[in-house]
Order: structure tokens, then sequence, then C-alpha cells
């Protein structure tokens, strides 16, 4: 799982620089596939509790492709604004909520409390 998130934030690094739409797409196809890749990782090596837990609104694997273009975004904005600027503490503040919340997440479907969508 850990080496398709790290492909992810170089998928999203590459796709900011990119403005050729087939390579944009051809990007988003390979991250589409990595998200796939995660979620069956998931469904594999996690029970699915059903009795009582409450559904997620997306896969573990969009969460994580999510974190990899804020960590992107976050980058980014240093390199651009400099590490104090307020834009560069809007990116890693936004970065560390989805981090709070992936916590959350992988906390509570181990416990049964709440489970994610089928593929």
């Amino acid at each position: 799982m850990l080496r398709s998130a790290h492909a992810l934030a170089e998928l999203h690094a590459r796709r900011s620089e990119v403005r050729d739409a087939f390579l944009v797409a051809e990007i988003d196809c390979r991250r589409g596939e990595l998200v796939d890749d995660i979620n069956d990782w998931v469904a594999a090596e996690v029970p699915q509790h059903r009795n009582g837990a409450s559904l997620h609104t997306e896969s573990l694997g969009a969460v994580v492709d999510r974190m990899a273009q804020s960590w992107v975004d976050a980058n980014q904005a240093i390199d651009a604004d400099g590490p104090r600027s307020d834009n560069t503490h809007k990116h890693w503040y936004h970065l560390a909520e989805l981090v709070d919340g992936y916590t959350d997440l992988v906390t509570d479907v181990a416990g049964g409390r709440r489970r994610l969508p089928e593929q």
C-alpha cells in the first residue's frame, strides 16, 4: 500500500507539470489503477464489519489519492511562496486534516464502527 501511495504522489506531481491532455488522461488512468490496487489490498487484508457499521462515502484508495494530491500541493506552496506564507500554511493545514480523517477512518474500520464502500 505504501508503494501505491508514493506512486500516487509522484503522479500528482507529474500531473501538475503536464499540459498535454493525453498525458493527463494517462496519468489519471494510472492513478485509478493504483486506487483500485489499494482498495483490493484493503478488501483482502482488512475484515469488513457489516452489522451496525456505518458506510463511509469513499474508498480508502480514494482517501489516499486525495492525501497524495494535498501533499503535492503543500510542497508546491512551499516552493512558490516559502515556508512561512499563509498559502503554505493553508495547504499544510489541509493535509493535516486529511491525515487526521484517514487515521480516524482506519481506526473506525478496524474497530468495526465503519465500513468501506464495495468496488
